[in-house]
């Protein structure tokens, strides 16, 4: 009897032990806000949802934070609908020299993430390749939850000042092709991690 309660026991520590280790250290860590100060010093802030889009986020906030947004415009504005930026060719060809997994629906991502509504800030990507994100956003000005499912959604304008500047971009007179006449350019993007370490991970060939 004394020998069957020892074995118990120990397979209760064993599983509290394995318990511990797979425990998610950022699932009681609030989520970061992202602060994009642009040339006016006007700024747009975003609550990062890392549960939604874990590696979409960690690799926004180590761009972000390691100054590759620095200096960068919104190349492409479509008023109504959305703003475009984090190509460092400020023309929609450009990215970095890695991409990430497409973290929605349509690639066979498990998770919710947030519907691309007024004030949501997402993943731009080719639309041939599901895998092809990098570095460029975009920020919802418009509802469009068409945009569900075929895009990385991950995260949402915190507050009205954020949505105000993005009206201000947005409503600046386009081409043909939706390149703003007169363009706006982000100072710098800084994310308030809150002392927390967010990886990622990239797809190499």
């Amino acid at each position: 009897m004394k020998r069957a309660l020892l074995i118990l026991m120990a397979a209760a520590l064993l599983l509290a032990l394995s318990a511990c280790k797979t425990e998610d250290p950022l699932a009681d860590a609030p989520n970061p806000i992202a602060t994009i100060t642009m040339d006016d010093g006007s700024e747009m802030r975003f609550e990062l949802y890392y549960s939604a889009a874990p590696n979409t986020v960690g690799n926004f906030i180590a761009l972000a934070n390691d100054g590759f947004y620095d200096g960068l415009q919104f190349f492409r504005v479509v008023p109504g609908v959305l703003i475009q930026s984090g190509d460092p060719n400020n023309d929609g060809t450009g990215g970095t020299d890695y991409t990430i997994r497409g973290e929605f629906s349509e690639n066979g991502f498990g998770k919710d993430n947030p519907s691309h509504m007024r004030g949501t800030i997402s993943m731009a990507r080719r639309e041939s390749d599901v895998n092809s994100a990098s570095s460029q956003f975009f920020i919802m000005q418009g509802n469009y939850p068409e945009y569900d499912g075929r895009y990385a959604s991950f995260g949402r304008a915190a507050d009205e000042e954020t949505l105000n500047v993005i009206d201000s971009i947005a409503s600046q007179p386009v081409d043909e092709r939706y390149a703003p006449l007169k363009t706006r350019t982000i100072r710098y993007i800084r994310v308030n991690t809150h002392d927390y370490e967010y990886p990622y991970q990239t797809i190499t060939d």
